[in-house]
């Protein structure tokens, strides 16, 4: 499957959400799906990190959202989008259903994707390629990165699923296990993605994370190692496990957010995590 039936399927889906009350309230409508965040054409071999699903921070001014009253409603974050933006907008005259049918769109969003590091991205994941912290920093020890540096490995990110929400994830997650995780839907379509990127090391961070992973990927969860950085502070637990033919690592620790770890103890991580490569 290629990256535009990728990004159909993924549509398809969105649109079928948006006629459902629950998901209309959480979807932004300029919004198309999220397929991955960075250089899927580089030549290097892959790592892939996964979260969740794409922050809303993704498309909204979280400054500008200060203003809002919660929970988020669409007449208020409808005009509250970035200026400067990460990934592509449809404009006012573009509808879910017109990434179905227009090519040239497509390619417009799936340029977004690969032009992610290159261009304005969120601190969660290292604002730049001078910026050894949050996930980038564990990836430095791995001797990859989400950016244009000498590396070995390039890192990408894609999430469990591909839509940005008004919620987060801990507060959508009924109607994403009914919807989404329970009728094998997320998994089949990462099964794609996975395929496409054929990853050198799948990298899951945050335990919930990795607990889904773990139960709607239907492999048995390994028993957990504790990792402790000797140069910083920091701890977390560590699963090692394989999904179908790819070497999977989960983290404890939410690494867009590691409470307890300084630049030196992600390093650490990262070269703890190398070994098993």
């Amino acid at each position: 499957m290629n990256e535009h039936n990728i990004l159909i399927e993924a549509t398809n889906k969105l649109i079928t959400l948006s006629l459902k009350k629950d998901w209309g309230n959480e979807l932004l409508l300029k919004a198309p799906p999220v397929m991955w965040f960075g250089d899927s054409k580089c030549e290097k071999e892959k790592i892939l990190t996964i979260g969740a699903n794409p922050s809303r921070w993704e498309f909204l001014n979280q400054s500008e959202m200060k203003s809002c009253l919660k929970p988020y409603q669409s007449t208020c974050y409808e005009n509250k989008y970035l200026s400067k933006q990460r990934f592509y907008h449809l404009t006012k005259k573009e509808t879910f259903n017109s990434i179905l049918n227009d090519e040239v769109l497509r390619n417009k969003i799936i340029n977004s994707y690969d032009k992610y590091f290159s261009e304005n991205s969120y601190k969660w994941f290292g604002l730049n390629k001078n910026d050894s912290y949050n996930v980038e920093g564990v990836l430095r020890g791995l001797d990859a990165s989400y950016f244009n540096i000498e590396s070995k490995f390039r890192a990408c990110h894609i999430d469990i699923f591909p839509f940005a929400t008004i919620s987060d994830f801990n507060k959508i997650q009924n109607i994403t296990e009914r919807d989404i995780l329970a009728n094998n839907w997320a998994k089949n379509l990462v099964d794609k993605i996975l395929v496409y990127f054929e990853p050198k090391l799948i990298l899951i961070f945050g335990r919930t994370n990795f607990n889904y992973f773990s139960e709607y990927f239907n492999i048995n969860k390994p028993d957990e190692l504790k990792f402790q950085a000797n140069g910083g502070k920091g701890e977390c637990f560590v699963w090692q496990t394989q999904y179908n033919n790819y070497k999977v690592f989960g983290v404890s620790a939410n690494l867009g957010n590691p409470k307890g770890f300084d630049a030196v103890g992600l390093k650490e991580l990262g070269i703890y995590l190398k070994t098993s490569l």
